[in-house]
């Protein structure tokens, strides 16, 4: 089984605040979902980008989530840039059927409210974060409620209930949230509460989506990992730190990374047209 990708919205970012001794020049940061079905989930998103502006005016009013957009002003490729993503797959929002959540930053969940028959699957550390934060706190660490569906808690469902089988490339464990060891989710700590990446052992090369490790894979695997300021946004950086080792180590023994961020296409990406814009 091997997942599909899709851009939703492109964040210009200069390069040298995600690259160490990194150029000036810009680069156009993707934002990927990702795809797959598996007879056992259905239709499976991973994560849902950012929502659009028409989406965002539905949303309940969040100060801090408008200031949030204000400060990053993200692209979106088109004006309901999920459905459209979906529909180079021949499906549409309401086929999805679970949706697999690698944290809770709102480029990740943006669209959650757009698939309102799907079941949600996380990790419990993540959650529980996200419920003991204020919503100052949360906000700073670019989580806004405003982007939870009104029952979303019931349609949650936790990695770690999952039973845990061993993951290929020095990766440890991962929960076989397939029942099958065709996906696991892999905790990747450091850039958010309960962040995880996803590897996929059956592939060609094993896969690891790594999700926000990194935002860059160069960063990872020439280890020039970003400091001041970009240190400032990662939850907790010796965290990320060994992160970003375990996923230089998968690479490094013959696995294939990828990034929600990094601008380079992939083969799994079906809209390799993005370019690089610097």
């Amino acid at each position: 089984m091997e997942p599909r990708f899709f851009t939703t919205s492109i964040l210009p970012v200069r390069e040298w605040l995600l690259l160490r001794h990194g150029s000036f020049k810009r680069l156009p940061l993707r934002v990927r979902v990702g795809y797959f079905h598996h007879p056992q989930l259905g239709h499976t998103l991973i994560d849902t980008g950012y929502c659009n502006a028409d989406a965002l005016r539905r949303l309940p009013q969040d100060p801090l989530l408008a200031a949030y957009r204000l400060f990053l002003r993200p692209s979106t490729l088109s004006n309901d840039p999920l459905g459209a993503g979906l529909s180079l797959l021949d499906l549409r929002k309401q086929d999805i059927e679970t949706i697999i959540i690698t944290h809770f930053h709102a480029d990740h969940i943006g669209g959650l409210r757009d698939l309102p028959g799907a079941q949600l699957l996380c990790a419990r550390q993540a959650w529980n974060a996200y419920r003991n934060n204020s919503a100052t706190k949360n906000a700073m660490s670019g989580v806004f409620a405003g982007l939870m569906p009104d029952d979303i808690e019931n349609r949650l469902h936790f990695f770690e209930d999952f039973h845990t089988v061993p993951a290929p490339g020095g990766l440890g464990t991962g929960w076989d949230i397939a029942a099958d060891g065709s996906v696991l989710a892999i905790d990747l700590p450091g850039h958010l509460d309960g962040h995880v990446g996803l590897c996929f052992p059956g592939t060609d090369a094993p896969l690891l989506y790594a999700t926000d490790a990194q935002w860059l894979i160069r960063a990872i695997i020439e280890d020039r990992l970003p400091g001041f300021p970009a240190g400032l946004v990662c939850h907790d950086r010796p965290a990320m730190q060994s992160s970003a080792e375990k996923v230089r180590a998968f690479f490094e023994q013959g696995g294939d990374i990828m990034l929600c961020h990094d601008p380079e296409g992939h083969r799994l990406d079906m809209d390799n047209g993005v370019k690089d814009s610097s």
